[in-house]
């Protein structure tokens, strides 16, 4: 057995133990999604504590993005090779058929796992645009930071 078949066999666990699923894919995303809708720019006056705070809260899901990234990229690859032996099987199965149909039988012999492989991409791509996301957010924070560190340091009144 070589070790891409053993590592196929193990399930996919986040670091507490759940499994990495389409669901868990994207509502780690999610969870960082909603910190980037920018309660910075809800019209109230800031301190720079408020941007410190924020900064924080931006890095940590920024970084749980990364992992999150990671892990969705595997599970991305774990169901390519999933439909890649099922086409496989199903194409050795039907082998004596002639090539249109041995194409149809192959195609409806792995319905489920082509399913399971675009959800799959589909919470891959959202992972990754969130993470996008998080940095440009986390780029405007500290822009917010900037301009509150210079009106600061002129002092009242000179901005």
């Amino acid at each position: 057995m070589s070790s891409v078949e053993h590592a196929e066999e193990l399930p996919q666990t986040w670091p507490g133990g759940e499994l990495v699923t389409v669901d868990s894919i994207e509502a780690y995303a999610e969870d960082a999604r909603l910190v980037a809708e920018a309660p910075l720019d809800k019209g109230k006056l800031l301190t720079p504590d408020d941007v410190v705070k924020e900064l924080e809260v931006v890095s940590k899901h920024a970084a749980r993005m990364v992992r999150v990234i990671h892990e969705a990229e595997e599970f991305k690859r774990r169901a390519a090779t999933r439909l890649e032996r099922a086409k496989a099987t199903a194409r050795r199965a039907n082998a004596g058929l002639p090539p249109a149909q041995q194409t149809a039988a192959v195609v409806l012999a792995t319905v489920e796992e082509k399913d399971a492989w675009d959800d799959a991409v589909t919470a891959f791509e959202y992972a990754r645009r969130v993470g996008n996301l998080m940095k440009d957010y986390t780029g405007r924070v500290q822009s917010i930071g900037k301009q509150m560190e210079l009106m600061y340091a002129k002092g009242p009144g000179r901005g």
